[in-house]
């Protein structure tokens, strides 16, 4: 067997682990990348496999379907939906290469048989037309199949952002994000983070709305030694910004009441550059050591991490509060695809009570005159401007504290950014203070 069939035969197990046993994909994809001895292109080979049949596995069982006459199996269905990946997405591919490859995988794992049948539906897909997404005609199912989305999550999208915007919306979900960084100020400048990474053979941009933001390219940033002397920390821009609109002062108080891994702790650590308290909490205690980890790596002695349910009280109270809030994630599914199809409408529900009741928690251990700022990284708005309006609605005592929009300069109540507004993830924030007594 060869070093490129392995390849793919490692892409199909990580596949089964993440479809069949709801294993995290961005966790599994890397545990056999640190495991296994690929090269850059094997890797990125790999990756792209995973990820890309993961996050068109719809489409692709669309695409599929006409040329199936028999019940398969679900392995063998699985298999067929990255061959076709291969045949439609990935240009470099020879067709012959994609099917022996299959064929070889069905053989070892179910026998002759099952090669025939990878084999022969194949061969027959690459001798058709493959069906036409323009043939349906109702929008709301044809962006479901074409995007690779639940009908119900695009029925939701286009009551709050009608047709052409949830359109953009799939669409920028299928695109690659930027890879960004955040620079540690309390260790190193801007200038001197972006020129070491250069002379380590990284491409590197300033982001234009956060100066500490720099986009990377060339290669992966794991390689980098900034990264693994804690210089730099790997997040997302749209996260970067909930941090940043804290209005974070010299001395603060802060909680961050749902942490883990404490990027965001983390980064409201590195704003008040060794002043001031982060309390850091979580309520599993495995990842308590995440965020130490993180807190150790960066050299921060402003921050510390303790187990807590946020939905407890918390013993002392606290110029700041963030609420990073458990949610369904779908303004993420760029990292991880297989959340779209895991959620449903019930789960929905259930968070929103969840974010609710650790609000409701939280609220008392805001001073007056304190702000409580809420974030989470999906777009379901029940999750996002329905939590924030129920929640003043029932505490009079508490108020929208504007925040300036990144893009307009506006001050606005609550800020969504869509993934395609900054070719990030998507992001939910808005910022509330309690009133002076």
């Amino acid at each position: 067997m060869t070093l490129d069939v392995t390849v793919r035969s490692l892409a199909f197990e990580t596949l089964q682990d993440i479809l069949n046993d709801k294993a995290y994909s961005n966790i599994v994809i890397n545990e056999v990348l640190s495991n296994n001895e690929l090269n850059r292109s094997d890797k990125a080979l790999f990756t792209e496999l995973v990820y890309g049949t993961l996050k068109r596995k719809f489409t692709l069982d669309y695409y599929l379907k006409p040329f199936v006459q028999t019940k398969l199996k679900g392995w063998v269905r699985q298999l067929l939906w990255m061959s076709i990946y291969q045949y439609v997405y990935l240009d470099k591919v020879p067709e012959h290469a994609i099917i022996n490859e299959a064929v070889e995988i069905a053989k070892s794992k179910g026998g002759p048989h099952n090669g025939n049948v990878v084999n022969g539906i194949l061969r027959s897909i690459m001798r058709s037309e493959l069906p036409d997404f323009s043939e349906i005609t109702d929008d709301k199912k044809r962006i479901a199949l074409q995007y690779s989305l639940p009908k119900w999550l695009v029925d939701h999208w286009v009551t709050h952002h009608d047709i052409p915007q949830t359109e953009t919306i799939a669409q920028s979900l299928l695109t690659k994000v930027d890879q960004t960084v955040r620079v540690n100020l309390t260790r190193i400048t801007v200038s001197e983070a972006q020129s070491r990474l250069e002379q380590e053979g990284y491409s590197v941009q300033v982001d234009p709305h956060l100066a500490y933001c720099l986009h990377i390219s060339s290669k992966p940033i794991i390689e980098s030694r900034l990264f693994k002397d804690g210089l730099i920390s790997i997040q997302d821009k749209s996260s970067m910004f909930v941090a940043h609109l804290m209005d974070l002062k010299e001395g603060d108080e802060v909680l961050d009441a749902c942490s883990a891994p404490g990027g965001k702790a983390c980064h409201m650590a590195e704003i008040l550059n060794d002043t001031g308290n982060i309390g850091a909490t979580d309520i599993h205690e495995h990842k308590i050591d995440l965020i130490d980890f993180n807190i150790k790596k960066l050299r921060l002695s402003n921050i510390s991490s303790f187990e807590h349910d946020a939905t407890k009280k918390y013993a002392k109270v606290y110029d700041k509060i963030l609420v990073d809030a458990p949610c369904s994630g779908f303004g993420v599914l760029r990292h991880k695809p297989e959340i779209k199809y895991e959620q449903s409408q019930t789960s929905i529900d259930s968070l929103v009570e969840t974010q609710l009741a650790i609000l409701d928690n939280v609220k008392d251990s805001v001073k007056p005159g304190g702000t409580l700022m809420y974030s989470t990284c999906t777009i379901e708005q029940m999750e996002n401007e329905n939590v924030i309006y129920t929640f003043l609605k029932a505490n009079k005592d508490f108020e929208f504290d504007p925040i300036v929009h990144p893009i307009t300069g506006e001050l606005v109540k609550t800020m969504q950014i869509l993934p395609q507004d900054f070719n990030s993830d998507g992001f939910f924030i808005t910022r509330i203070k309690r009133k002076e007594n």
